[in-house]
């Protein structure tokens, strides 16, 4: 049977999972989804790709429109990959702080960089945002922090393989916390099959568990404020990790598992292990959402650990 994907978008999904044997305490079973074997390289595509579908489906993006977002990660880069291959204009705002191979990268794709002052953070980026969009024609913001068709694409895709690729013997789901959309798609799907739902924030920008936002060293991970679309009552649990905890179970991945994962992995990875090695999760099975990948990290912290 001929197996040829027609773009893309069609390789979005079905992330392999792997063991993580070197790093399993005794007793119990930890496992990796792979998200940065996704086309662009993280479990951003899901989202992107969800929510420009639901556009679509609601009329709201018309064929050869614009999608306007505000992202500076890998949300930015799955927009402009997948959104560039279906044929729509992709315009994105970020401060400019941000690094110009990350700049040269969006750009290659395709995609229309738009700086803002690093003064106003993130903040500014979302309103200057919200001005292309109301200034351009056939364009519409992607919201990601509040769009529902974040979550659901989790919910409808990774939370579904997890279940699906485990039998269903998986006891708790380890996820990482950025714009809201794989926590609150995983804590909707296992809420009624017994499976706990384990989130995962920097320790230095604690919101989730009611800290107050702070700088942190996790890219990918904390945005500083609870997004709307997760309602963190819905966690079983979150955990805080440390920029050094994240640093040091980056490197064990790469030396012990030959994984070439990003930092948001790295502080997945340490939740993980805090769970498997408590004696509730004795001969359970542990799946750590393994969201990014090392080769777009290499300007940051990643630099040390090679």
């Amino acid at each position: 049977m001929v197996r040829i994907a027609a773009d893309i978008s069609w390789l979005v999904g079905h992330t392999p999972l792997v063991d993580l044997a070197r790093l399993s305490p005794s007793g119990t079973r930890l496992v990796g989804k792979l998200e940065a074997w996704s086309p662009s390289g993280s479990n951003k595509d899901r989202a992107a790709l969800g929510m420009i579908r639901h556009a679509e489906q609601s009329g709201f993006l018309k064929p050869g429109g614009v999608i306007v977002e505000c992202s500076s990660g890998d949300l930015g880069l799955a927009i402009a990959a997948i959104g560039r291959r279906l044929g729509y204009r992709v315009m994105l705002t970020m401060p400019d702080s941000v690094t110009s191979d990350r700049r040269s990268l969006l750009m290659a794709l395709g995609a229309e960089v738009v700086t803002t002052s690093s003064d106003q953070g993130m903040k500014g980026a979302m309103a200057r945002a919200e001005q292309l969009t109301k200034a351009t024609d056939g364009a519409i913001c992607l919201q990601a922090f509040t769009n529902r068709a974040n979550a659901r694409a989790h919910a409808e895709t990774t939370a579904r393989e997890i279940w699906e690729d485990t039998d269903g013997q998986v006891d708790a789901v380890v996820v990482p916390v950025g714009t809201g959309g794989t926590a609150a798609g995983c804590a909707e799907f296992f809420a009624s099959r017994g499976v706990k739902v384990v989130a995962v924030q920097p320790a230095g920008s604690a919101v989730l568990t009611g800290g107050t936002a702070g700088p942190h060293n996790i890219p990918g991970l904390g945005a500083g404020f609870i997004p709307d679309i997760l309602s963190p009552s819905k966690l079983d649990e979150v955990v805080s990790v440390t920029d050094d905890e994240a640093r040091r179970c980056n490197q064990r991945l790469m030396r012990e598992e030959s994984l070439l994962l990003g930092p948001a992995s790295g502080a997945v990875v340490s939740a993980a292990i805090s769970l498997a090695e408590r004696d509730e999760f004795d001969g359970k099975m542990i799946v750590a959402v393994l969201p990014d990948a090392a080769e777009r990290n290499l300007d940051h912290w990643m630099q040390e650990t090679l």
